[in-house]
């Protein structure tokens, strides 16, 4: 952390008729970051809130509303910004009141949606009756179906009916002949009639006696009657011509339904966000409002943490707009622990860096104190610019605790540089860098921006593992000219060529565990560095150097001397290079607490004697999994490779001479290489994460603080103005009530006077 990222907490007590001005004031700050109050088990009013209550009902009627017209968060944020004379202004009493008020706005426009789409649905439903009528007149015509022609049936019925087509083989087994006497046709055979897609209509002469057995069978195959309405039929003909005109009826009032619907959407957008926006910052405001501890019946206290840099001027600001009605408390947060370790702490009351200890027995608790304070401080990400976007992996595991390192710096280096090991070609990386660039461009303000940026430093990385393993495109050359391999210097094992790395199989596999091993060690390594910021620089040696020490010592018997038992046990016997670290990880611990150290003193010989062996056993499998997860590299960087190859044999296939054949060859290339890109880059950055979570986070990295969340009213919508109403003293209330009867005699008189001029007349 630097000084931008150190943290102050500021508690301020204050008269509880100031508690929304100051609230008001931090708002305008932008710059602090509230301090959740303890809650206490027996505290039930928030359950009990009524207007906590009234702000859920509020939430879920807003989500209901923006479901209906597929409006999100996104849809606001794609919004230009307005002046402050367009901003949608909400005035109002209190907060209640606005809270009423926007519940109104929010109910009128979800009762119009719901009356349009009860509208739009019975179009709809007139519309598919208009249309099935349509379907089964167009085939009735064929057999001349008319007024007379039906009339003329006595004994027999007649009737028409659409199914689904799924239903055919029940419909041919149900009205066999032999079974049920009818003569019925379907429109399947006839290719002029108008269909609908996955219907079938049909026709059915059946004897009236049996009317209840037909509709039985009806049933069965789930149809649907068309009723033969007689405004359809002329005497001598179907009325096509009044079919179409209701159709085009019902489809421009559908389309009008549709169209208002869309016109309330669009011309309503703004204002849908400033409700958003007063109903986002209402929420906010409540919250912020519960954090306020009561002292006594009229005062109030109120914490929360600011940026060290800034807590001056924001105590002269509140001191300058408050005055001698607030109280103000500033303590600084250290970022380390300048405790000694052996040091002894009298039994006095402590103060660290500003913040005031209680009572302390003895130098752990004072550390677990401060651990505590420490972990409920928020965390300011600060990292320049080419870094940020690393930030979406970070917090994909987790926030960085106030005291911890953060791991994004070291990120932005190890993420680009592992995937390109794993996904090396140059042409590859070359169109991962440009979909980066335009992704990050084109979607600058949504998250989709921040992450088209990692995939910008991966395609450098994957450029770069192309010229180490002399890729571009599956090919050794580049426009004709060769790719030269590149010697890499690797500790332990000296020069070594990974160029074309299915010939140096052996090769790639021994970087790809140095890799490890170094991926590892840097784990290790912060973890020393966060050990020595919590001033527990004993256990930074004993723990994180020794672990340093023992997969170093490992890496080197292996790499110089093979795996060969006979060989470490014999002289000059290097074995020990791993041996000694391990005894020492098992004893280091014992002999802290001989050497006082404050942190081990409350533990027994025996458990801490047990806690080493058992870590050591743990550590030592845990490297050996660790490292051999790295082997990944070279399975993928392999598996890059024969996919390139696969895809120029099989455009290779393709014989022949001419323009065509050359086409499909090219287009054969392109679609290749973009699934490999597509389909293996999502693999590779798959296990790159993998890697970096469980193999390098994990080793230092809990990721269990809290992000620095600055207390902010958005205003980019909506204003809101309180009305002001002046409280009056006991003089103006006696004077007013002697002058209100006056003022009725007065309004009585007038009225009466004006009766008399225009009703009465005078005799």
């Amino acid at each position: 952390m630097t000084n931008k990222t150190q943290m102050s907490l500021i508690e301020v007590t204050i008269n509880k008729s100031y508690k929304d001005q100051l609230l008001n004031t931090l708002s305008n700050i932008k710059n602090t970051h509230i301090k959740t109050k303890e809650k206490k088990k027996t505290d039930t009013s928030e359950e009990k809130d009524p207007f906590i209550t009234s702000l859920k009902n509020i939430r879920q009627s807003l989500d209901t509303l923006f479901n209906k017209l597929n409006i999100n968060e996104s849809t606001f944020q794609d919004l230009e910004k307005i002046s402050s004379e367009d901003k949608i202004e909400f005035e109002v009493n209190d907060l209640s009141e606005l809270v009423s008020k926007s519940l109104e706005e929010i109910n009128f426009y979800t009762n119009r949606i719901n009356e349009l789409d009860r509208y739009i649905a019975r179009a709809q439903i007139e519309a598919d009756n208009l249309q099935i009528i349509k379907s089964s007149y167009t085939f009735l015509e064929q057999f001349k179906l008319s007024r007379e022609s039906i009339s003329k049936l006595t004994n027999i019925g007649f009737k028409v009916y659409i199914m689904f087509k799924k239903n055919i083989d029940n419909f041919n087994n149900l009205f066999k002949f032999s079974s049920f006497p009818n003569v019925h046709q379907t429109d399947e055979q006839f290719p002029n009639a108008y269909k609908l897609d996955d219907r079938i209509t049909f026709y059915i002469f059946y004897p009236k006696s049996l009317e209840e057995e037909l509709k039985e069978k009806i049933n069965l195959i789930h149809a649907e009657e068309v009723q033969i309405l007689k405004k359809y039929l002329t005497p001598g003909e179907i009325n096509f011509t009044r079919i179409e005109g209701e159709i085009n009826i019902i489809n421009s009032t559908l389309s009008k339904y549709k169209t208002e619907r869309e016109k309330l959407r669009e011309f309503n957008i703004y204002k849908f966000a400033a409700i958003n926006e007063v109903v986002q910052n209402v929420e906010e405001y409540h919250w912020a409002e519960r954090q306020f501890e009561e002292i006594s019946p009229k005062t109030l206290s109120f914490k929360f943490y600011i940026p060290s840099w800034k807590k001056k001027q924001v105590e002269q600001q509140l001191l300058k707009i408050f005055k001698n009605e607030i109280m103000i408390d500033v303590f600084d947060i250290p970022r380390f622990h300048d405790v000694k370790e052996t040091e002894k702490i009298e039994p006095e009351s402590e103060k660290v860096e500003g913040i005031e200890k209680k009572r302390a027995q003895s130098p752990s608790k004072n550390i677990e104190l401060e651990e505590d304070i420490k972990a409920e401080t928020p965390t300011i990400m600060k990292n320049p610019r080419f870094i940020r976007p690393f930030e979406l992996i970070t917090k994909m595991y987790g926030v960085p605790s106030y005291s911890e390192i953060d791991p994004t710096p070291f990120l932005a280096f190890t993420f680009p540089f592992i995937f390109g090991l794993m996904f090396g070609d140059i042409g590859h990386g070359m169109i991962l860098i440009i979909s980066g660039i335009l992704g990050g461009l084109i979607f600058r303000k949504k998250s989709i921006g921040t992450f088209s940026w990692i995939v910008f430093y991966c395609g450098i990385g994957s450029a770069l593992g192309g010229f180490f393993y002399g890729e571009f495109f599956g090919n050794e050359t580049i426009f004709g000219i060769p790719l030269q391999p590149i010697l890499l210097y690797v500790p332990f094992l000296g020069t070594v060529n990974i160029y074309d790395p299915l010939q140096n199989i052996q090769n790639v596999f021994m970087f790809a565990l140095f890799i490890g091993v170094v991926h590892i060690n840097l784990g290790w390594f912060l973890e020393l560095i966060n050990y020595v910021r919590q001033s527990k620089k004993y256990l930074a040696i004993t723990n994180s150097l020794m672990k340093i020490i023992l997969l170093t010592g490992g890496t080197f018997l292996i790499f110089h001397y093979g795996i060969n038992l006979r060989v470490w046990l014999s002289f000059p016997f290097p074995i020990l290079f791993v041996i000694i670290p391990g005894i020492l990880l098992i004893l280091l611990k014992p002999m802290g607490k001989i050497f006082r150290v404050s942190y081990l003193k409350r533990e027994s010989y025996g458990s801490l004697m047990g806690e080493g062996t058992v870590e050591t056993f743990e550590t030592a499998l845990s490297i050996l999994s660790n490292v051999a997860s790295y082997i990944r590299l070279l399975a993928l960087a392999l598996a890059h490779i024969a996919l390139m190859i696969s895809i120029q044999a099989l455009t290779g296939l393709v014989q022949g001479e001419g323009l065509l054949f050359d086409i499909f060859r090219i287009f054969g290339l392109v679609v290749g290489n973009l699934l490999v890109i597509l389909l293996e880059g999502i693999l590779v950055f798959i296990n790159t994460i993998r890697l970096h979570f469980y193999e390098f986070f994990f080793k230092f990295y809990k990721g269990t603080g809290t992000e620095f969340f600055p207390f902010y009213l958005n205003n980019d919508f909506s204003k809101i103005r309180f009305k002001v109403d002046l409280d009056k003293d006991l003089i103006s209330e006696e004077i007013e009530k002697e002058i209100e009867p006056e003022k009725e005699k007065l309004e009585v008189d007038k009225a009466v006077k004006y009766i008399e001029d225009n009703y009465l007349q005078k005799e």
